[in-house]
């Protein structure tokens, strides 16, 4: 509650030294300026907050809640993950891409199943995000009821312990709560504000920093609705999957592999859901933990992504780079002094070379998390099946989070903390004082739908 307090008391001192909108003999107006002549202060305000809420409110899609939540408990989830997007949009977008390559690497492991064709193609990437946001919950016999992902399903599926789900792509559809009246709203709203930026630069018009950092979550908000265009929104209920083995019989026959206590649930030696920031990182943080029920009574939502090298690794980092890049636009903006000028460069450049070093700890662990490494030392060993199993056992035994990624990235996620938190406060600062063409209407851009 500390810096949005902090934020409200600093607008609120600045505006109250010019609240009568002057314009001073540099070419710029100061304090609340009023519409009647053109946009005000509060069109400003309310067209990129308003657009700002939609991108990171309506474009969310959390996993499967616990049986005995309440409304409160998941609303108030909702609302820090929004706070989340609005201080990291992209590392949201990374959960969301990492989620999709998930669903859609279910798809082709689900076609291992020996099943005619036209019974594997029933598993869809749809049945990939349902299944590892939670939507599926195993019920043993005699055993307590948790979730299971995707990976945990197939090989449930495979020594028969479980039935093949029946559930079509249009039934898992039927789960989901989209409200299209939501979703078209924020495409108006975003479509329009888009087609305002760009008018106002043919038009060589001022565009504020709040607007360059709403064009941002506008970028970042269409490409999660396109990431998670699979994925049931806001599902209450999820699927029972019931067995007639209890959870003693399954474990017993897995033998060695399932002998180990369990962190998440019992399926853990099949995926234990690792790494996720609520039940690994923060304990040791001595942080808020997440759910402390075992078995988990629901996946939480912030499972580090496992992406791989391919195509999708590739977009992301681009687009990651280029939504830190967006804020150099603002380099040479006319900011109300010259240290709040020199402090947005520095805090830009901040948040891009802390993004650059995050991708460069995660690709190079996140090589050693699939084995990408150890395959490729392999094929240029002599000795390749002694090399394979011996860096097999090493991947295994390699845990997650590494202790030198720690070092790395603690202070490298301050950093960017301090740079972020920094940009959002200014955003709102810089609205005392506007060039005074900032406050000029294109004249085309009032006969396009807007809210």
């Amino acid at each position: 509650m500390a810096l949005p307090l902090c934020l409200l008391a600093l607008i609120h001192a600045a505006f109250v030294k010019a609240a009568d909108g002057n314009e001073t003999s540099t070419g710029r107006r100061d304090g609340w300026v009023s519409q009647p002549d053109g946009r005000g202060t509060f069109d400003i305000l309310w067209s990129c907050l308003f657009t700002i809420f939609l991108c990171t409110w309506v474009s969310l899609h959390l996993n499967v809640p616990s049986a005995h939540e309440t409304y409160r408990h998941q609303f108030s989830r909702k609302l820090r993950w929004m706070l989340q997007a609005i201080m990291a949009p992209e590392f949201v977008l990374a959960f969301a891409t990492g989620q999709k390559v998930e669903a859609r690497r279910s798809v082709e492991e689900f076609k291992t199943l020996d099943l005619p064709d036209q019974e594997r193609r029933k598993w869809t990437i749809r049945h990939g995000f349902y299944a590892n946001m939670g939507g599926f919950v195993l019920q043993p016999r005699e055993s307590a009821a948790f979730p299971i992902n995707s990976k945990q399903l197939l090989w449930l599926i495979k020594r028969s312990y479980v039935d093949y789900p029946t559930m079509t792509a249009k039934e898992v559809w039927d789960k989901s709560k989209a409200d299209g009246f939501q979703k078209s709203l924020t495409c108006l709203q975003t479509g329009w504000f888009i087609i305002q930026i760009v008018g106002r630069a043919i038009q060589r018009l001022p565009i504020t920093t709040l607007e360059i950092t709403t064009l941002s979550f506008v970028l970042c908000a269409l490409v999660m609705f396109t990431q998670w265009a699979n994925k049931p929104l806001d599902v209450e209920s999820p699927t029972i999957v019931k067995s007639t083995k209890n959870i003693a019989e399954i474990l017993i026959e897995a033998g060695p592999a399932a002998s180990q206590p369990y962190q998440q649930t019992p399926l853990d030696f099949v995926d234990n859901l690792s790494p996720s920031w609520l039940t690994e990182v923060q304990p040791h943080l001595r942080f808020r933990t997440g759910p402390k029920m075992r078995p988990l009574p629901r996946f939480t939502n912030d499972r580090f992504p496992v992406i791989g090298a391919g195509p999708d690794a590739v977009f992301l980092f681009l687009f990651t780079m280029a939504y830190c890049g967006l804020h150099f636009v603002a380099w040479d903006f006319d900011f109300p002094t010259p240290l709040e000028r020199y402090l947005w460069r520095v805090s830009s450049v901040a948040m891009a070379a802390c993004a650059f070093i995050f991708w460069v700890c995660e690709t190079y662990q996140d090589g050693h998390r699939l084995g990408r490494w150890e395959r490729w030392a392999a094929k240029l060993s002599t000795s390749k099946d002694g090399r394979i199993n011996t860096m097999e056992k090493q991947r295994r035994s390699r845990r997650f989070i590494p202790v030198w990624e720690v070092i790395i990235m603690t202070p490298v996620t301050v950093v960017y903390t301090i740079a972020r938190t920094y940009i959002v406060i200014e955003v709102f600062l810089c609205q005392r004082s506007l060039p005074i063409g900032a406050f000029e209407t294109g004249q085309w851009s009032e006969f396009v739908p807007h809210f």
